[in-house]
């Protein structure tokens, strides 16, 4: 990790609870990052993970603005993380209004935080803000979401490109990552791992299954990420726009296959089929591709030593499975 010698610098992280949110808590919270006071926020499973970090994590709900405004005017954070959001694209697509709140509103009531405190917002978005039809993509490529989670990112990030043109003051970063897996606390918690479920079932009950070999995803590893989003922040490198993504192109189906060699499935491929037309439910990008170099260049141009790590999923996926004792 790399590490600087930096005043005392208050970061504030949404959605601190969620996947992500957990592996910036831990990141940040290692014994190397003494010049960081840190604060997580969390709501709906906060009495979840507060045991984890008692003396970092708060209970608030950032959809009320008077509480989120509050908070973060009494602590006024030089760093604001935006991790919250919801992901789950067909979640998104059957309540707008609830997805809009949480994914939009919370960005914009935070932006105008950061304006008041003077923090940079560094904003999580996703590689769902481009169709997929032309990757890889560069950070200044066109985007065009094709679902509603996707639209929601990419007015996020306009809201925030859009105030710092109008405010020279407001400093921003953000990073657009793809689909994100790591430790979590139950196979339904993220995207990759849920195929394990099926995966599963499909073992126990020896009735074959279809999984999704047509849309192109790059797994990543989140306290890759966490680690990606330290660095960018004290590289100081504000205003402007950073993928990060792991390089290992896997389906689901792929995703799949690897799941059932951890397990220990003898010929996964007499239970698994590929399913090569495109899925039904939320509509999802075919190849979104993000390239990483501009993420890598300035890393590595502005620390010393820097450490892009990028986690290997078969290695990953049996420490994930013994985390949960299916091995």
């Amino acid at each position: 990790m790399a590490n600087a010698a930096l005043p005392k610098t208050k970061v504030l992280i949404t959605g601190a609870t969620g996947l992500l949110g957990r592996a910036l808590m831990k990141v940040f919270t290692q014994p190397p990052l003494e010049h960081i006071k840190l604060v997580g926020l969390g709501w709906s499973r906060y009495e979840k993970y507060v045991n984890q970090f008692p003396n970092e994590m708060r209970k608030l709900d950032i959809t009320n603005d008077l509480e989120l405004s509050d908070f973060v005017n009494d602590f006024k954070p030089n760093v604001i993380i935006h991790a919250a959001a919801e992901r789950r694209p067909d979640q998104c697509e059957g309540d707008k209004e609830k997805t809009q709140k949480l994914n939009v509103g919370a960005t914009e009531k935070l932006i105008q935080l950061s304006k008041s405190v003077n923090a940079t917002l560094f904003y999580i978005s996703s590689d769902y803000v481009f169709d997929g039809e032309n990757p890889p993509y560069d950070i200044d490529a066109k985007t065009n979401p094709l679902s509603f989670y996707g639209k929601t990112k990419e007015e996020s990030e306009q809201l925030i490109i859009k105030e710092s043109e109008s405010n020279t003051s407001f400093k921003y970063i953000i990073l657009r990552v793809p689909v994100l897996y790591g430790y979590v606390e139950n196979l339904k918690e993220c995207a990759v791992t849920v195929v394990a479920e099926q995966v599963i079932k499909a073992r126990d009950t020896n009735q074959p299954i279809e999984i999704d070999n047509w849309q192109i995803r790059y797994p990543t590893c989140v306290e890759d990420v966490a680690r990606v989003c330290y660095e960018l922040m004290i590289s100081k490198q504000y205003n402007s726009i950073y993928h990060f993504s792991a390089q290992q192109m896997k389906t689901k189906y792929d995703m799949a296959i690897d799941m059932a060699n951890v397990l220990g499935i003898k010929d996964p491929q007499s239970i698994i089929k590929p399913m090569n037309e495109k899925p039904s439910g939320a509509p999802r990008p075919h190849n979104a591709c993000l390239n990483i170099l501009h993420t890598v260049n300035t890393i590595k141009k502005n620390l010393n030593n820097p450490t892009i790590h990028l986690s290997i999923f078969e290695v990953q996926l049996p420490l994930i499975f013994k985390d949960l004792k299916l091995i």
